[in-house]
């Protein structure tokens, strides 16, 4: 359908494009919001009261949709009338930069994101905002700047908000970790383990525990760990840091045998891996071990 102007459409007909482009978006049916979305921006050009609502409904549905740049684009153009509430002109900074750092853009992330939390809406609104800056600075190795975001976000969740709670304990653990506050790390794992309820998002909390078992040279805990977390996930997003531990662990413990299964596995699936430095020192333990028994 070719779309001319408003004046073609009766205000009940835009009505029920717009209504049935929130049923679709309702549904997840992104594409099919997106195309009478469209439609609707069209016919609605020259309406500067009601276009930047549209614009901003299809940016949602762009950004839902994965179609960040585009979704960016309607955000952008809403962003030009003067017309928007505090709350709206909010939404459209922090999905700007959510979706600036969902294509790798971090610098024009973090300077939505300031832009966003600037606005004058209550702190309580602003809590996804300081989460999303905490996991860019985290993701940076600037933990410090990480733990602030972080604990201003951790103080706006509610307890039954489980998903984000359990979320911002998983980076707050590895943030003190990094940051050598280890009471507090191994507290906020602790709370993981304890109130997930699925096995992938304990063995996320199990990890940190393995780091710190790891950093505090307990071996023989550090090759239950990884062990228990494989159980639970088996496919767990890091096998390459759980296969360094292990490898590590039965070097330290000199349970060569064990060693010369695993590395096998991590030298094989990671010829250049992040621990490829360490490599030679297992060889090297290995190879001495199969003398000593040769020249028994």
């Amino acid at each position: 359908m070719k779309v001319e102007d408003k004046m073609s459409f009766s205000e009940k007909q835009i009505l029920e494009k717009i209504e049935s482009a929130r049923e679709n978006y309702a549904k997840k049916n992104y594409g099919e919001a997106i195309t009478l979305y469209e439609q609707v921006a069209k016919i609605l050009k020259d309406d500067a009261d009601n276009l930047p609502i549209i614009q901003i409904e299809l940016g949602w549905s762009y950004y839902n949709s994965l179609s960040y740049a585009k979704a960016i684009n309607n955000f952008r153009k809403a962003l030009e009338s003067n017309k928007l509430t505090s709350q709206q002109a909010f939404d459209c900074k922090r999905l700007i930069g959510f979706s600036e750092e969902l294509q790798g853009n971090r610098k024009e992330a973090i300077q939505n994101l300031y832009q966003a939390l600037d606005m004058d809406i209550s702190e309580s609104l602003k809590k996804y905002t300081f989460f999303e800056l905490g996991k860019i600075y985290f993701l940076d190795g600037q933990m410090i700047e990480a733990e602030h975001y972080l604990k201003k976000a951790e103080s706006l969740f509610k307890p039954d908000e489980l998903s984000y709670t359990l979320a911002l304990a998983y980076y707050l653990g590895f943030t003190s970790y990094f940051l050598k506050k280890l009471k507090d790390s191994r507290n906020y794992f602790d709370f993981i383990i304890t109130h997930a309820d699925d096995h992938k998002t304990k063995a996320g909390g199990y990890f940190g525990l393995t780091h710190l078992h790891y950093h505090q040279k307990e071996y023989p805990v550090v090759t239950d760990l990884c062990e228990k977390i494989m159980r639970l996930d088996e496919s767990f997003y890091d096998k390459e840091t759980l296969g360094f531990f292990l490898c590590e662990s039965y070097y330290q413990l000199k349970s060569w045998d064990h060693l010369d299964n695993f590395f096998g596995q991590l030298q094989q699936q990671y010829p250049t891996g992040r621990y490829a430095g360490e490599y030679e020192k297992y060889r090297y333990g290995i190879e001495h071990r199969k003398q000593r028994d040769h020249s028994k």
